[in-house]
């Protein structure tokens, strides 16, 4: 068991309240440019809250989580952060000093992470508090996981599994190539800087804080493959990839293997974001199929006066 798993089992798992909060993650994350703010009590950390910092043009900074990076904010120490609808007032009080350590910027953004019950010490700190989706599979028994998804996931699973072997890739970069070529494959870029994707997806096999399942054709040919990244409560769903000719079963024979591998070690299964675009919900029959609960993730951001008139000026001429 490495040090990061150490510190989780040992108790001081509060302040690392998601994977994303390691510093290993960060490091990877940020190529080693990330900061934190920090607030003490009683000669203890009582909270952090890790970010990055990225200047934008005419020389506004932006403070934000790093890419790759699917949630932060601020981690509480367990004992000023009881479970609940609304945090104990002394948390709220952590949570403020910790936005007021922040760096000035003109703009900041964080996507909270899923301990997070409220947003009230962001709300006032003049923050704008937004709200996203994901869905979250609790750990059940394999039949009872099985019997809460739709049929069509059902038999989505199955028609993939008569044609496809589940099998882990350990190697970094089995998974990193097969991303790209699907990419290519698909005439689309990869949004992510490639030595950030490799760092990161490196430092999660490395330390096996994640796995690299992979549906492989007879001909031992890759189909698509999915990574996932855990800490020890959650399980997320991170990566993915896929041949533009695959089974359009095999994300979701991928995804209940990883589902079930969550529930044998005891975590959450979190399915991340459901998108939102052009006013549709495209992926929320894939990931609300496999019978899990649809939860909140909360987002805050806030901007400067001057950024707003810059965007308000902006808007005005159509640009």
């Amino acid at each position: 068991m490495n040090r990061d798993m150490n510190d989780a089992v040992s108790g001081t798992s509060w302040l690392s309240p998601t994977v994303f909060h390691e510093h290993w993650w960060l490091d990877a994350a940020s190529g080693g440019a990330f900061g934190e703010v920090r607030v003490e009590s009683g000669g203890r950390l009582a909270g952090r809250l890790p970010f990055i910092v990225q200047r934008r043009a005419r020389s506004f900074d932006v403070v934000r989580i790093p890419d790759l990076t699917h949630c932060l904010g601020p981690a509480i120490a367990a004992e000023f952060d009881p479970p609940g609808a609304v945090k104990s007032t002394k948390g709220i009080e952590i949570c403020s000093q910790l936005i007021a350590q922040l760096p000035k910027a003109a703009h900041v953004w964080f996507r909270l992470h899923p301990e997070t019950a409220n947003t009230l010490a962001f709300d006032k700190a003049g923050f704008l508090s937004t709200v996203q989706w994901s869905v979250e599979i609790a750990p059940r028994p394999e039949e009872h996981l099985w019997k809460r998804m739709r049929d069509k996931t059902r038999n989505a699973i199955r028609r993939a599994g008569d044609g496809l072997t589940v099998t882990t890739w350990d190697e970094p970069a089995h998974f990193l190539d097969f991303y790209k070529d699907c990419l290519r494959r698909s005439d689309r870029r990869n949004h992510y800087d490639d030595a950030t994707q490799a760092s990161l997806v490196g430092e999660i096999l490395r330390r096996r804080r994640g796995r690299v399942l992979a549906a492989i054709r007879p001909d031992n040919t890759p189909e698509a493959a999915i990574l996932t990244a855990w800490c020890e409560r959650r399980e997320f769903y991170f990566m993915s990839a896929r041949d533009p000719s695959a089974h359009f079963g095999a994300i979701n024979l991928l995804i209940w293997s990883a589902i079930q591998n969550a529930a044998a070690a005891n975590r959450i299964f979190d399915m991340d974001n459901i998108h939102v675009v052009d006013g549709a919900l495209p992926n929320l029959l894939m990931l609300s199929g496999f019978g899990g609960t649809v939860v909140p993730r909360y987002c805050v951001s806030r901007s400067s006066a001057v950024l707003n008139a810059l965007l308000g000026v902006r808007r005005a001429l159509g640009r």
